[in-house]
């Protein structure tokens, strides 16, 4: 019944929201109005069991149970859940009080308490992350890549993506998903409840931003950092001087962001946003093949031994380390390649930007920037730099900073089908066809895996590896890597 299930969720939220007793009525009052409620239960709850809660699942989940069996929709009642859980939380200003007070003492209690709390109060839906599935997939040659299905978070269209950055596009309130306003917003049934977003604000080269953490949580405190204002996204050097604030703040995470074109460039383009926590992405940690350049302060630029084209800038000197940073921005934006398919500008406009990344090291200043392209053509509509069509049917979504530096999050259709796919090897065509008609686009890895004798996770492991391959834009053979110093020399020795 809703009432009892109210006074437990209030017991839950003064052992694990720091809701306290003498606000407990208040609050419960507020419920009883929202709910059409005369009295509150007046029977016993196990307050004890309710301590021992690590997650808010069993009181979310007999929420929703409890209005849908009043008659009320699952998608209200979710929205309804959220209202209680955020209602219940800390308000925004205690957050922010109490973020403050513990980054005194260390970043890390700060965005731990930040975490902690974005679990608790349901912001973060652990349990449903948890499903996900991960492994680490490892190779004869070649770094090791990180590769989960993701079965929380709807696969995208590259193409409504782009429509984003349309100024066609209806305005509404909150005009996306990383505005500000969406903080205690009811939510409708195309914008998600935010009622339990818990954000706490940053000054990043001079500018009002915030930072929260991604309801998905792709690795170990993955958080979003968005702009106060709702302008797209650029990548210039005053992203790395953002960057480079960020990393003082909090040295224990890195901070990346998705480029600033489709295709190349993650799923929100409209709003100025990066990401980035606690966890050293394959990418972050790979070793350098060569030393390029070195500044008369002591950075070193080299290029980094990773499947992706990427240059990495470290140094002591902050300034010294954010100008080379911006001379590699600034000189890729408008660097044509022909040899190499590499055309920056055209008719369509601009093509070329960069992936970003910052983190420190032993007290040093570390910037990779992965150069990407989108151009498309009649071979690859897709983009020449993305993933080709042999390998859509594991992964067809944009390439975006996370999969960039080496952790794919694929769709979830593939836990699905790569059961299918397992169980199709030992069958004929037509028969496996006729009982998995969707299986017609993975005949070749089905044929493969005949042949090799392999199982989907090896296959699929090898494809990922395969779709960094096609990201990089100056491949790995002579070809490639004379058009990549060339570059390096033309942005540094002249």
């Amino acid at each position: 019944m809703i009432e009892k299930t109210l006074k437990e969720a209030i017991a839950y939220a003064k052992s694990h929201l720091g809701l306290k007793d003498e606000d407990a009525i208040y609050f419960q009052n507020f419920l009883l109005h929202e709910f059409g409620l005369k009295e509150p239960y007046q029977g016993e709850i196990d307050e004890k069991k309710i301590a021992a809660y690590s997650l808010p699942d069993p009181i979310v989940d007999s929420l929703t149970e409890d209005l849908v069996s009043s008659g009320m929709g699952p998608g209200e009642s979710q929205r309804k859940a959220t209202y209680v859980m955020g209602l219940l939380s800390p308000t925004p200003s205690q957050v922010d009080e109490k973020f403050a007070s513990l980054d005194k003492e260390s970043p890390e209690k700060a965005t731990e308490y930040l975490y902690d709390l974005s679990i608790k109060n349901d912001y973060i839906a652990k349990s449903k992350v948890d499903k996900n599935i991960h492994w680490v997939a490892k190779y004869d040659h070649g770094d090791d890549l990180e590769i989960s299905i993701n079965l929380s978070k709807p696969e995208k269209n590259n193409k409504d993506i782009a429509k984003l950055l349309s100024k066609n596009v209806a305005v509404t309130y909150p005009k996306c998903l990383l505005c500000e306003e969406n903080i205690g917003f009811e939510g409708t049934d195309s914008h998600p409840a935010r009622e339990n977003i818990r954000f706490v604000p940053l000054k990043l080269n001079g500018e009002d931003w915030f930072m929260q953490y991604s309801p998905y949580v792709y690795y170990s405190h993955h958080c979003i950092v968005f702009y106060k204002k709702h302008v797209p996204m650029k990548i210039s050097g005053e992203t790395l001087k953002a960057f480079g604030d960020f990393v003082d703040q909090f040295p224990h995470f890195f901070i990346g962001s998705n480029s600033d074109l489709p295709i190349v460039g993650g799923s929100i383009l409209n709003h100025e946003h990066f990401q980035g926590g606690g966890h050293l992405l394959p990418l972050l940690i790979s070793k350098d093949k060569e030393t390029v350049y070195t500044s008369k302060k002591g950075s070193k630029v080299s290029i980094l031994d990773f499947y992706v084209t990427s240059i990495k800038i470290m140094g002591s000197d902050k300034d010294d380390v954010l100008s080379l940073g911006t001379k590699v921005i600034d000189k890729w934006r408008h660097y044509s390649d022909p040899d190499n398919e590499i055309i920056s500008d055209d008719s369509d406009g601009n093509h070329s930007t960069v992936t970003p990344f910052m983190r420190k090291i032993d007290g040093q200043y570390a910037v990779y920037l992965v150069l990407r392209n989108n151009r498309c053509s009649k071979a690859y509509p897709d983009g020449i730099f993305h993933a080709h069509p042999e390998y859509h049917h594991i992964k067809k979504e944009g390439i975006g900073l996370i999969e960039a530096a080496g952790l794919f999050i694929l769709p979830a259709r593939l836990k699905r089908e790569s059961a299918e796919v397992e169980e199709a090897v030992s069958m004929d065509k037509k028969d496996y066809l006729a009982k998995y008609p969707d299986l017609v686009s993975f005949e070749g890895m089905i044929d493969e895996m005949k042949a090799t004798h392999e199982t989907s996770e090896a296959y699929i492991n090898k494809v990922c590896q395969g779709i960094l391959k096609n990201v990089a834009v100056y491949k790995d053979d002579e070809k490639g890597q004379e058009g990549l110093h060339k570059f390096i020399k033309e942005t540094f020795h002249e």
